[in-house]
């Protein structure tokens, strides 16, 4: 029986995590999370107009933090997510928290079925993290309860009911999606305190406003109908103690119990496209195996064992966190942008043909392992005639390689 057959017959049950001992932060008791859910909170009331960004002329010094004490994160969420995303972040940031977080998401076997079963990770990876990319950033640009949001969710809807179609009970159970937004959130201060930033908190505004922004995100996204369509915005975390609580919670997960071997072996095999999709698209090829080192130095250990990703070279790992350290220890001393530099990017990459993006990654890395073979090669032969050159000086005709090196000691007296 093939994969597809096999998902397809297999019981929806097969995906139900026992929990009733160990509840989800957020979550207060079983009833709760099996039957009468906490729904999640409606877009809030504006009590006045946002306040607009300070006049570029004007954004100087730290001005970010000074902004964000200005605005409410009860009712300004939007605002102050977008403010700190689209100055402060860029694609490889979002790159980082998006393939570390799919790496977490796909240790349950739900998410290790829904993303294999696909199949898209593998063959238009770079297609995928894009496109990803632009969803996330419209939700945070436009706005939670925005209408660009509401109907890319859809969108993002209709594709998983095109796979809970062919694989019933993947997407059924909230938790599990509320993840994949947690993890965005929680990426900067779990990198923080990984590689041991000088500060380890994000702003109090911001912390107040991820969970309020991601709970209405979360709620516009719907399990499966014969689940009744529930909303992933039931029992978020109220607040970023809760938030952080639960992304902790759901590291820590016994998954090497909840998982079949098919299930992990599944879970293996994206893990090792998703670090292969990055470090191509992020590094030359002669450099890709730093790129996988420093992937696998920012996955939990204990991730990293459940997904047989293996472990970073120690050195390695040890380099790149002080190379991270050095990087967020310099970004909190220097000027704040005055720019929202990943603004102009993320409208830059919406008029790219994405289906071909993967086909020009792939090209882009030949051409430059080509340029850096070239350009090896040339200096080796500068190498060699410089050296044959020394010989016929000091033998006073054509010398050989050998002959030339054997002089230089003499002529280096």
């Amino acid at each position: 029986m093939d994969e597809k057959s096999v998902l397809r017959n297999r019981e929806r049950s097969f995906y139900k995590l026992d929990l009733n001992d160990n509840l989800p932060p957020g979550t207060d008791s079983i009833s709760q999370f099996e039957a009468h859910p906490r729904q999640p909170r409606p877009p809030a009331e504006p009590k006045r107009p946002v306040p607009e960004w300070p006049p570029e002329a004007e954004r100087k010094g730290k001005w970010i933090s000074a902004y964000l004490d200005q605005l409410d994160p009860e009712t300004e969420y939007d605002r102050i997510i977008q403010t700190s995303t689209f100055f402060t972040g860029s694609s490889f940031a979002i790159a980082m928290g998006y393939t570390s977080t799919l790496i977490l998401l796909t240790q349950t076997p739900a998410g290790a079925s829904a993303v294999h079963s696909t199949g898209k990770l593998f063959r238009r990876g770079h297609q995928r993290f894009y496109e990803t990319q632009d969803r996330l950033l419209d939700w945070m640009w436009y706005g939670s309860a925005s209408p660009q949001a509401f109907e890319g969710i859809e969108r993002v809807n209709k594709i998983h009911a095109g796979v809970w179609k062919n694989a019933p009970g993947t997407f059924s159970h909230p938790w599990e999606g509320q993840m994949s937004l947690i993890g965005s959130a929680y990426f900067e201060t779990y990198l923080r305190d990984l590689v041991g930033a000088r500060v380890r908190d994000i702003h109090p505004k911001l912390a107040a406003a991820w969970p309020a922004w991601a709970e209405r995100a979360c709620a516009h996204f719907r399990s499966e109908p014969e689940d009744g369509s529930r909303s992933f915005g039931v029992n978020f975390p109220r607040d970023w103690k809760e938030l952080e609580a639960f992304h902790k919670w759901y590291r820590e997960l016994p998954f090497d119990k909840y998982t079949s071997e098919e299930e992990r072996l599944k879970g293996a095999v994206i893990s090792k496209g998703v670090v292969d999709q990055f470090a191509e698209l992020w590094f030359p090829r002669y450099l890709q195996w730093f790129g996988r080192q420093l992937f696998l130095t920012i996955v939990p250990p204990k991730v990293r064992e459940q997904q047989r990703t293996g472990h970073p070279n120690p050195l390695v790992a040890r380099l790149v966190k002080l190379f991270l350290k050095i990087q967020l220890d310099l970004a909190d001393i220097m000027p704040d942008p005055a720019r929202p530099i990943l603004r102009d990017e993320y409208h830059t990459i919406k008029s790219w043909e994405w289906y071909k993006i993967d086909a020009q990654v792939v090209e882009k890395r030949r051409k430059q392992a080509l340029l850096i073979r070239n350009l090896l090669l040339g200096v080796l032969l500068i190498l060699i005639a410089i050296v044959l050159m020394r010989g016929w000086a000091v033998g006073g005709k054509p010398g050989t390689a050998i002959h030339g090196l054997k002089v230089l000691p003499q002529w280096n007296t």
